[in-house]
């Protein structure tokens, strides 16, 4: 295999790639980014066998001597690529067990393994017909909803976010138990009915490939894999293989208080005080009263912040805890300029709506005082 390109097509695709391999790794191979060469183009492919990332380059943006496949140790090979200067031309070439790349005066070996043992995920047959969905609407799903996914929780299913295909519809949702975060996109075509579990790093990696991403991307669903085909790069990651529990019963039905102010004000209010908020408890309490909202907190050492922001509020004065920076999060990722808080008690949970998306709800569960 032989093959010469220049930097700056080189490094984006094998950035990507790189982005899957995991540090730690419990096979040498895993390390590797396997480089297949052939007079269609090169594809660079990384995987931590639960996700995979084809990048492909084309033919024209490369000059091929020779084809063939190759693994190489996929960081130590973008850390070079990226030392090089900007305007470097870059020929690689497999030689035995080493990978030789040479750019001007410079020349590498790298140890490599046989591009036959990559572990390649074993995908069943992916259905003919997928489902495409805008990029930017696809984008905007994960951003307001992902963080609201669990971290290890021992309910699995929680750490990763349910795909909900109804009638001309996309809905996705994530949820730790304590909040829930849910935003829904229209679709052109009438997707088969579903609800697959993404697993939380193929959601953040997904979430990173589509920056930039052209106008749609195509969902291709198995019973344990999803591939999604993203201009030319193809990503791939397993299913969680359970059933999402009913997360509707968690949406309040009967809030008879609210109050409605500008999402920015809140938000930056919070953020100040959160900087005094127990580390562990992360508690905040909210006072309502007829057109105020007071905001307190404090921490063991004795230290308080407290601020009153205008509201629109008429009902009975309520006292709620909170932990403060779920507040912060669900607001954060909002894009109106005014939320509305919906509430019932001080045992209840809230539920946020975003001025400017009617389709997106956020539900927090309060904190004892």
């Amino acid at each position: 295999m032989k093959f010469e390109l220049a930097k700056s097509t080189f490094i984006e695709p094998l950035q990507r790639v790189v982005n899957i391999i995991e540090k730690r790794q419990t096979l040498p191979i895993l390390s590797h980014v396997l480089i297949q060469c052939s007079e269609s183009g090169l594809v660079c492919v990384g995987t931590d066998q639960e996700i995979e990332l084809s990048a492909r380059i084309s033919a024209d943006q490369l000059s091929v001597s020779r084809v063939g496949a190759v693994t190489v140790p996929g960081r130590k090979l973008l850390d070079i690529v990226r030392h090089l200067p900007q305007e470097a031309s870059i020929t690689c070439e497999a030689d035995g067990d080493r990978f030789i790349m040479r750019s001007q005066r410079f020349e590498s070996q790298l140890a490599t393994l046989p591009a036959n043992e990559f572990p390649w995920i074993d995908l069943a047959v992916i259905a003919e017909e997928g489902i495409k969905v805008s990029s930017a609407g696809l984008k905007n799903l994960l951003s307001r909803t992902m963080f609201a996914m669990a971290q290890q929780d021992v309910r699995y299913f929680f750490n990763g976010m349910l795909f909900e295909f109804e009638s001309k519809l996309l809905r996705c949702v994530a949820t730790n138990g304590q909040r829930l975060a849910i935003a829904e996109q229209a679709l052109n075509e009438e997707p088969v009915l579903s609800r697959p579990i993404l697993p939380r790093k193929g959601v953040v990696e997904l979430a990173r490939l589509l920056d930039g991403a052209g106008d749609d991307v195509l969902l291709q669903f198995t019973p344990q894999h999803v591939q999604v085909e993203i201009g030319v790069d193809r990503f791939v990651s397993k299913l969680i293989d359970a059933e999402y529990p009913d997360y509707s019963k968690a949406i309040p039905q009967s809030g008879d208080r609210f109050f409605s102010c500008s999402r920015s004000a809140l938000k930056d209010a919070l953020v100040r005080t959160a900087v005094l908020s127990n580390e562990v408890y992360k508690n905040v309490r909210l006072s309502l009263s007829s057109g105020q909202l007071e905001i307190f907190t404090n921490n063991p050492q004795q230290e308080q912040a407290i601020e009153q922001i205008t509201v629109d509020y008429a009902s009975e004065p309520l006292e709620i805890g909170f932990n403060i920076h779920f507040l912060i999060e669900a607001l954060s990722v909002m894009s109106g300029d005014e939320v509305r808080v919906e509430l019932s008690s001080p045992s209840s949970p809230c539920l946020l709506r975003d001025s400017q998306d009617p389709t997106a709800q956020y539900v927090i569960s309060p904190m004892v005082l």
